[in-house]
């Protein structure tokens, strides 16, 4: 009497192909997310980033995100080296009396930062913030250092100009 093939060696290479499949699968999986780590970690490269509270609303990087909320808390802690770690310091600044004004606004509790990227240069972005105590703070710039010839990293146009231009002012 002949035997008939049962299912068993067609079994066995279902099993090799779906642990095959599966391996793919999660390999793939593992290989896209450590991507994208290693994309954000090149992207904040260079920028500081802190724990602070604040709503952040519009188009933000990471980077953007974590440079307002050390701006935003060396600004509530009156702490002018860790402001000028935020500032661009292109060309040179100091940080003045001026850069603290709002200091009391800061430590009033979460603030909204609206982020907007400029359309027309990747390199540049605006943040508006809101203070919980209703205070406003418009139209501060964001840049990618990398465009000024300077390190990687984005940093905020605060902080007052040490050597501001002299002369007459330029024919408009």
């Amino acid at each position: 009497m002949s035997r008939r093939p049962g299912p068993g060696p067609q079994l066995r290479l279902s099993r090799k192909t779906a642990v095959w499949a599966v391996s793919v699968i999660v390999g793939g999986g593992a290989l896209a997310w450590g991507g994208r780590v290693a994309w954000q970690a090149y992207e904040t490269w260079g920028t500081p980033a802190c724990s602070w509270p604040v709503q952040v609303r519009g188009t933000a990087s990471p980077a953007q995100a974590g440079l307002l909320r050390c701006y935003l808390r060396a600004l509530a802690s009156r702490d002018s080296a860790g402001l000028m770690a935020a500032a661009g310091d292109i060309p040179p600044v100091r940080i003045t009396s001026a850069d603290l004004a709002h200091w009391a606004d800061a430590r009033a509790g979460p603030a909204t930062a609206i982020i907007t990227q400029n359309p027309s240069d990747t390199f540049s972005a605006r943040v508006d913030i809101i203070y919980a105590d209703g205070a406003r703070d418009d139209d501060i710039g964001l840049t990618d250092m990398t465009a000024m010839g300077g390190p990687p990293g984005w940093r905020m146009d605060i902080g007052t100009d040490i050597n501001p231009p002299s002369g007459p002012s330029p024919a408009t």
